[in-house]
């Protein structure tokens, strides 16, 4: 029963942080196309597209965006963040390879292409990534969600700890977070911690009004303590 919870919060983490997957700012096309006016405005009819769930009409917006100017980095992360939405994990990545051989710089790329390594399983990738990722912006929540994520399925807990701990930090309401550290912290036998961050879960979903996640973490409470 407690690893059949603690699947449920890992998911639950991995859909706060795909907020950070989908549809980053619209920017101006780079000066080096030759029709950068006309390369973002289909961008931008991409982005509201997509904001939609329409990503078949989204994926021909930046389709166009990227032909009209093929060194548009925000285009190609913003495609592979649909071809992402539509399950089609290799064409997200490959997109996201090439933003980043347009704009090293572009942190979200990176989590983006992590959290699609992810997905396919290919966890050295994704730890890769999210390492480069908040490299660039130590300060990207999804990035350290994710990454805690990774880290405890490949039994770096103490690293998961710390990362859980880095997300608090940016964002102290959140109690999937203060669960998944507290089982984090359970696994590594720190009962008294995990018992403390379970409280503070289950004091925040019921402050939230999620009964389900109140009632989840109540019985891992009360396992525990037996």
């Amino acid at each position: 029963m407690i690893e059949k919870i603690q699947k449920v919060f890992f998911l639950l983490v991995t859909a706060i942080a795909l907020n950070g997957i989908t549809l980053a700012c619209s920017i101006q096309s780079p000066s080096t196309s030759s029709n950068p006016g006309k390369a973002e405005n289909v961008y931008k009819q991409g982005l509201e597209k997509a904001k939609k769930g329409e990503f078949q009409g989204a994926l021909e917006n930046f389709n166009e965006a990227v032909q009209l100017n093929p060194e548009y980095a925000e285009a190609y992360n913003n495609r592979g963040n649909t071809y992402f939405a539509l399950g089609q994990q290799q064409e997200a990545i490959q997109d996201y390879t090439q933003a980043l051989k347009l704009n090293p710089e572009l942190a979200r790329a990176y989590y983006n292409r992590g959290y699609a390594y992810y997905r396919l399983d290919q966890m050295a990738e994704a730890i890769k990534d999210y390492n480069r990722s908040l490299e660039l912006n130590p300060d990207y929540l999804p990035a350290y969600g994710n990454r805690a994520i990774v880290r405890s399925q490949l039994g770096d807990e103490q690293g998961a700890i710390e990362d859980y701990t880095q997300v608090i930090k940016l964002q102290p309401d959140l109690p999937q977070v203060y669960y998944n550290r507290g089982a984090a912290r359970s696994r590594l036998g720190d009962k008294q911690e995990a018992i403390e961050d379970l409280q503070k879960a289950a004091q925040l979903f019921s402050q939230q009004d999620n009964k389900i996640g109140y009632q989840k973490t109540q019985e891992f409470l009360s396992k525990l303590k037996k």
